[in-house]
C-alpha cells in the first residue's frame, strides 16, 4: 500500500487554520454519508458482490465512498484521498483523506450495528483527524491532533473520551474481529494465551471495538490484519483518548498490515504476548552443527536450510517462514551452552575455517585460532549471542524485532 503524497517541507504539523475546517468537513460528510448508507441497511434486497480478495462490497460502501469523495472534490479539491473503494487521487497540499466508507461491511449486510464510516486525515504522512460515525447507532467519535477526543452520542453535548486506567490484564476486556485470522497467520498460541488473561473476551470487532477502548469500555482492541483505510481514523482518536494504537511491534503506524488499541497500563504486557515464542534447548547440542540442527527443528521444521551463520541471519530477519515481525527468541539452559560451545569448540570450528578461508583472512583466522587455543577470545557460543542480539533491541538489524532470552 502506497504511501506516497505531496508533502509540505519543513512542516510537521499543520496548523489550527488548516486543521480546523476539515475536521468540521469531516463530521458533517460522515453524517451524509451515513444517512445514505442507512437507506440500505437491513434492506430485502441489498446486492453483495465480492472483491478480488473475496470480501464483500455493496452498494452502500461505494455509494457513501463516492459521496464524500465528490465532497472533497468541491470543499478540497487540491488534497490527496486514499480509499477502500476507489483508485487513489494525488493531492499537492501535505494533506490526505484516508477513507473506509463502512468498516465491517459484513457486520452492515446481516443487519448487525456495529459498523462504521471511517475518515482519517494524514499530513506529511502523520494521522491528524479522525471520525468515527456509527450510522445505526447515531454515534460519532472523533479528533484532531492536539484538541483531545469526543464523543457524542445521537444529538447530545459531546463528552469528552478516555480510556480507562486499567492496569492489570486480568480485570481488562479484550475485544478482536475474527478469530480464524489468528489462525490463518499461525498466531493462535498467542490468542489463548489473551483469552486465559483477560477478564472479558468479546467479539466486538472492526472500528467498534477501538472505539470501545477509546472510550473506556474495553481496555484491548486487537486486528491481526488492518489496511490503512482500516486504521487511520482510529490512531489519531485513540491517541487523543490517552491510548495507543500501534502495530504488533509497538510502533505507532497505519501501514504494517495489523493493528491493536491498548491503554497505557497493558500496553507492554499485550506487546509481550503476542510475539511469537521459539525455545531452543542448550541440553540438546553440544556442537555448532548440532546447534544448527536444534535451529532447523525448531524455528523452521521441515525445511532445508545453508546451516551456517549467513543463514541464520537469514532466517532471523524473517526468511524460511519465520515471523516477519519478530519473535522471542528464548535459549534454554544457555549456560550449558556456554560452556559447550566454549574454546574447545571454537578451536574446531576455526581449524575447519582455517582450511576453507581465502588467504587474504588467514592471518586474521590464525590469530581467532591462536587466541581460543590459549583460552582467550569470543566462543562459538560468544558469536551466536552477538548475532542473535543484533537482530533486537538496539542493534544493527533492530527491525527485525528479535529478544533474545537466556535462561
Amino acid at each position: 500500500m502506497t504511501q506516497s503524497n505531496a508533502s509540505v517541507p519543513d512542516k510537521l504539523y499543520p496548523d489550527s487554520a488548516e486543521l480546523t475546517p476539515r475536521l468540521d468537513f469531516a463530521l458533517k460528510v460522515a453524517r451524509e454519508a451515513s444517512e445514505l448508507i442507512l437507506k440500505y441497511y437491513q434492506t430485502a434486497d441489498l446486492a453483495v458482490e465480492r472483491k478480488g480478495d473475496a470480501s464483500p462490497v455493496t452498494e452502500a460502501d461505494r455509494g457513501a465512498e463516492l459521496l464524500i469523495r465528490e465532497r472533497l472534490a468541491d470543499s478540497f479539491p487540491h488534497d490527496a484521498i486514499l480509499g477502500e473503494e476507489f483508485p487513489d487521487k494525488p493531492g499537492t497540499t501535505g494533506f490526505r483523506w484516508i477513507l473506509d466508507p463502512i468498516d465491517g461491511t459484513k457486520s452492515f449486510i446481516h443487519g448487525v450495528p456495529l459498523f462504521g464510516t471511517l475518515i482519517g486525515v494524514e499530513f506529511n504522512l502523520r494521522c491528524v483527524i479522525g471520525v468515527c460515525r456509527f450510522p445505526a447507532l447515531n454515534e460519532v467519535v472523533y479528533a484532531a491532533r492536539g484538541g483531545g477526543a469526543w464523543w457524542q452520542i445521537g444529538d447530545r453535548e459531546p463528552r469528552r473520551a478516555r480510556v480507562a486506567t486499567t492496569t492489570n490484564i486480568e480485570e481488562a476486556t479484550f475485544c478482536t474481529t475474527n478469530v480464524t485470522r489468528w489462525q490463518k497467520i499461525n498466531r493462535w498460541n498467542e490468542l489463548e494465551t489473551l483469552l486465559n488473561s483477560v477478564h472479558l473476551a468479546r467479539g466486538w470487532g472492526d472500528c467498534f471495538g477501538h472505539m470501545l477502548v477509546a472510550t473506556g469500555r474495553a481496555e484491548l482492541m486487537i486486528d491481526p490484519a488492518m489496511n490503512p483505510w482500516d486504521a487511520a481514523a482510529l490512531l489519531p482518536i485513540v491517541e487523543e483518548a490517552g491510548g495507543y494504537f500501534v502495530d504488533w511491534n509497538g510502533n505507532s503506524t497505519i501501514y504494517s498490515g495489523n493493528g491493536l488499541s491498548v491503554v497505557p497500563g497493558l500496553k507492554n504486557k499485550v506487546l509481550g504476548i503476542l510475539k511469537p515464542t521459539y525455545e531452543i534447548d542448550g541440553a540438546n547440542f553440544t556442537t555448532l552443527e548440532e546447534f544448527y540442527d536444534e535451529i532447523g527443528r525448531v524455528l523452521i521444521p521441515g525445511k532445508a536450510w545453508g546451516r551456517n551463520l549467513d543463514a541464520l541471519n537469514d532466517i532471523l530477519r524473517g526468511g524460511f517462514g519465520t515471523p516477519e515481525n519478530g519473535f522471542v527468541f528464548r535459549w534454554k539452559n544457555s549456560e550449558q551452552s556456554r560452556v559447550r560451545l566454549g574454546h574447545a569448540e571454537t578451536v574446531r570450528q576455526l581449524e575447519y575455517r582455517l582450511k576453507k578461508c581465502h588467504h587474504s583472512n588467514r592471518s586474521s583466522v590464525e590469530h581467532e585460532l591462536k587466541m581460543a587455543r590459549s583460552g582467550h577470545g569470543s566462543t562459538v557460543f560468544d558469536w551466536l549471542v552477538a548475532l542473535i542480539k543484533d537482530h533486537g533491541m538496539a542493534g544493527g538489524e533492530a527491525n527485525d524485532h528479535v529478544d533474545l532470552i537466556l535462561d
